[in-house]
C-alpha cells in the first residue's frame, strides 16, 4: 500500500470535514452558548492544522492509486470523519468522556442512529443539528461528496467510488466516476429540499424540519426529541416521512430511471419489487398479530383505544416496519412491549436492509434475493445433477464471482456477528440486548430490543461494548470486505 499517497488523500478529505464544521459553528453562534462555539472552533483548528499536515509533507502523485489504497482511504476516511466528528461533543460536555464521543460520531456519519445521549431534548441547537448533519453527510456517503470533487484534487476516484457502494456491485450511471457522484448528490439534495417543503407544510419547525430531513433522507434517524416522531403525533408527518424513508432506501439508479422516463424499467426490478413485497407482507403480519393478539404482556402494558382498530394497528406496524427495512430506525411506537411475534418479526427484517445503491444499510435485499435463488439452482442440481442453470436477475445471468462474493459477504457478515455477540455477552450484557444491539449496529438501525429498545438508549452499554459496537457500525456501513481486507498482511506490502 501507497501510505503517503494514502494520508495525502485523507488529508484532502479531513480539510473538508473542517471547513463543513463552519456549519455548525455558525448555528452556535448563532443560537448557544460560549461553550458550543469553542467546541467548534478548536474541532476545526484541529481538523485544519492536521488535515493541512497530511496534505502538504505526504506524497501528491495520484498514478499509483490502486484497490488497496481505495480501500485504505475508504476505511480510514471514515475513522478520520468520526474522530474529528467526535470532538464537538466531547469539548462542548455532553459527552464527557471521548468513548461515548465517537460513539456518537460513528453513529451519526455510519447513519447507524443509535445514541448516548439520556436526554435529547436539553441538547443544543447546534449539537442537534450537527448530529443531523453528520447524518446527511454519511447517507449518500462522505467518500462519494469527495468523490465528486476529486478531479480537482487530480486522484481518481473509481477505487474509492467501488470501495464505499453499498451491494455485490458498483453501477456507475455516467461514465465518469465523479459524474455519477455529481449525480447522485443532486438526485440526494432534491429529496432533502422536497421533503423539508413537506414537514414545513405539516406544521414542523424550520429547525425541526431541517434535522428530520437530514436524518430520513440519509435512512440515518436521529431525531430532535427523545420520543422521536411520536412526539410530533401526526399521522400527516407519518406517511411524508414513510414516503421519503422508503425512496431512499431504493437504489438510486431507480430515481434515475424514473426521472428519465425509463418507467418499465423500474417495474421490471426484482429487487425492488422484492423489498415492496418484504414491506407489505410484513406490515400486514404485524398489524393482524397486533389487532387479534392475547398476549397478556402486550395487553396490560399497551393495548389502548389506538391498538382495537385497524387504521391504528395500521399505522403503527407499518411505520415501524418501514423504519427498520430501511434502517432509519424512527419511533412511532414502543415496539419492545408488542407481543414477541412481533419484536421476533422486526429485528429479523433488520438483516434485510433496503437495496443495494440505496443510502440504508443491513446486507441488502438483492443479496437476499441473490442467495434464495442460489440454494434453489442448488436444490436443482441434487434433482438433476447433469443440468447447467445460471443464477438470473431480471432475466440476466449473474456471474459466478458475484454469486461466491455473495456467499463470501454472508459468511463474513455471519461470523462477524457472532464472534461480536460472544464478547458483549462476555461483558456482562444480557442476551436480548447484546444480540438486538449487534443487529441494528451491523445494519445502521439504531434501536434494538430490551436495554436497547425503542425508547431506550446506549448509554448503559460498557465501554469495551461501545467499541465492539463502533466496529460493527463501520462494518455494516463499509459491508466488512474493506475492513477487513486491511487484516491481510498483503494489504500492506508495496
Amino acid at each position: 500500500m501507497n501510505i503517503p499517497l494514502v494520508l495525502h488523500v485523507l488529508g484532502n478529505l479531513v480539510l473538508l470535514l473542517a471547513a463543513i464544521i463552519t456549519v455548525p459553528l455558525g448555528f452556535a453562534i448563532y443560537y448557544d452558548s460560549a461553550s458550543e462555539i469553542k467546541a467548534f472552533i478548536i474541532s476545526i483548528l484541529m481538523a485544519g492544522i492536521i488535515g493541512a499536515i497530511m496534505k502538504f509533507l505526504t506524497k501528491k502523485d495520484a498514478s499509483s492509486l490502486g484497490v488497496r489504497e481505495g480501500f485504505g482511504i475508504v476505511t480510514f476516511g471514515w475513522l478520520f470523519c468520526a474522530l474529528f466528528g467526535a470532538i464537538p461533543y466531547w469539548l462542548s460536555g455532553y459527552c464527557p468522556n471521548f468513548t461515548n464521543a465517537y460513539f456518537e460520531a460513528m453513529s451519526g456519519f455510519t447513519t447507524t442512529g443509535s445514541t448516548i445521549f439520556q436526554d435529547v431534548d436539553i441538547l443544543p441547537k447546534s449539537i442537534l443539528f450537527w448530529r443531523s448533519l453528520t447524518q446527511w453527510l454519511g447517507g449518500m456517503g462522505i467518500i462519494v461528496f469527495f468523490v465528486a470533487f476529486l478531479p480537482a484534487l487530480k486522484v481518481g476516484g473509481y477505487q474509492l467510488f467501488t470501495a464505499e457502494a453499498p451491494g455485490p456491485k458498483a453501477d456507475k450511471i455516467k461514465p465518469r466516476i465523479a459524474d455519477t457522484a455529481k449525480l447522485l448528490w443532486f438526485i440526494y439534495l432534491s429529496l432533502s429540499g422536497l421533503l423539508a417543503v413537506f414537514l414545513l407544510a405539516g406544521g414542523m419547525s424550520p429547525f425541526d424540519t431541517i434535522c428530520h430531513t437530514f436524518s430520513t433522507v440519509s435512512t440515518g434517524g436521529f431525531s430532535t426529541k427523545n420520543a422521536s416522531i411520536a412526539a410530533f403525533n401526526s399521522v400527516y408527518i407519518e406517511v411524508v416521512l414513510m414516503v421519503f424513508m422508503f425512496i431512499p432506501g431504493c437504489n438510486f439508479i431507480i430515481h434515475y430511471q424514473c426521472i428519465n422516463g425509463k418507467i418499465r424499467n423500474v417495474l421490471k426490478n426484482s429487487e425492488l419489487k422484492f423489498f415492496m413485497l418484504l414491506l407489505v407482507v410484513v406490515t400486514l403480519g404485524v398489524t393482524l398479530f397486533l389487532l387479534f393478539s392475547t398476549d397478556v404482556t402486550y395487553h396490560s402494558n399497551l393495548k389502548d383505544s389506538r391498538y382495537n382498530t385497524f387504521f391504528g394497528c395500521l399505522r403503527d406496524a407499518s411505520f415501524q416496519v418501514i423504519s427498520l427495512c430501511t434502517t432509519t430506525g424512527y419511533g412511532s411506537a414502543d415496539f419492545d412491549q408488542w407481543p414477541d411475534f412481533c419484536r421476533f418479526i422486526l429485528v429479523s427484517v433488520m438483516f434485510f436492509g433496503g437495496c443495494a445503491g440505496s443510502t440504508s444499510g443491513g446486507m441488502k435485499n438483492i443479496r437476499i434475493l441473490l442467495l434464495i435463488k442460489y440454494c434453489i439452482r442448488e436444490l436443482d442440481y441434487l434433482i438433476r445433477p447433469s443440468i447447467i442453470k445460471h443464477v438470473k436477475i431480471d432475466n440476466v445471468s449473474i456471474e459466478e464471482s458475484v454469486v461466491k462474493n455473495t456467499l463470501g459477504f454472508f459468511s463474513s457478515y455471519v461470523g462477524i456477528f457472532i464472534i461480536c455477540f460472544f464478547i458483549l455477552v462476555g461483558l456482562q450484557v444480557d442476551g436480548t440486548t447484546a444480540f438486538s444491539s449487534i443487529a441494528s449496529s451491523m445494519g445502521n438501525i439504531g434501536p434494538g430490543l430490551a436495554k436497547v429498545g425503542a425508547v431506550e438508549n446506549y448509554a448503559n452499554i460498557p465501554f469495551a461494548g461501545k467499541w465492539v459496537l463502533i466496529f460493527c457500525m463501520l462494518a455494516g456501513r463499509l459491508e466488512v470486505y474493506s475492513i477487513m481486507v486491511l487484516f491481510l498482511p498483503i494489504t500492506w506490502k508495496k
